[in-house]
């Protein structure tokens, strides 16, 4: 059951939209397309609701983000259901927004953005955030994607290669559709 609230005499249907994909597949950018399209929305990001770099786990010499156990789940979780009870829309998406069942089953609609290797290692080596990032690390988010981006082998409700804003509508039409 998706929760609901009243607002102004009238209970409203909360809708959650979970979007995955390996880094760069433009997931912020959908995230933020939905958000100008859809009123009374809110964009969750969880890059925000990873746990204090101590606790996270290292390879070689780096920080690995690309693990599960960088996310502090019930902070992640906490924030969606509050973000239910406050906005028709709650869009959460981030590399591991299909590792929650039970965020699944309140779901909407599922989203995944999909690239081709070539494609992301070519948007990824364009990435400034990071510095110089070594070639194993890039191999290594590609197999930690693979490896963790959908980990229920869940059929999500939306699969897009290769986003652009003109997907855009097909997203709109699915959610006017539930």
């Amino acid at each position: 059951m998706k929760p609901c609230r009243k607002r102004q005499g009238f209970f409203i249907m909360s809708q959650l939209i979970l979007i995955a994909g390996v880094s760069r597949a433009g997931k912020s950018s959908l995230a933020k397309d939905l958000c100008s399209k859809l009123e009374d929305s809110v964009h969750l990001d969880q890059d925000e609701f990873v746990k204090p770099i101590e606790e996270i786990p290292i390879i070689q010499d780096r920080t690995d983000w690309e693990t599960p156990e960088s996310i502090d789940w019930k902070k992640w979780e906490s924030a969606i259901d509050r973000a239910l009870q406050s906005y028709s829309y709650v869009i959460a998406e981030g590399i591991f927004s299909l590792g929650d069942l039970e965020l699944i089953q309140k779901a909407s609609i599922t989203i995944l953005l999909s690239l081709e290797k070539e494609e992301y290692l070519r948007r990824r080596q364009k990435e400034t955030r990071w510095g110089d990032e070594p070639e194993w690390f890039l191999e290594h988010v590609w197999e930690s994607h693979l490896k963790h981006h959908n980990p229920f082998k869940i059929e999500p409700d939306i699969e897009i290669s290769t986003y652009t804003p003109a997907n855009l509508q097909q997203v709109l039409f699915q959610l006017e559709s539930n």
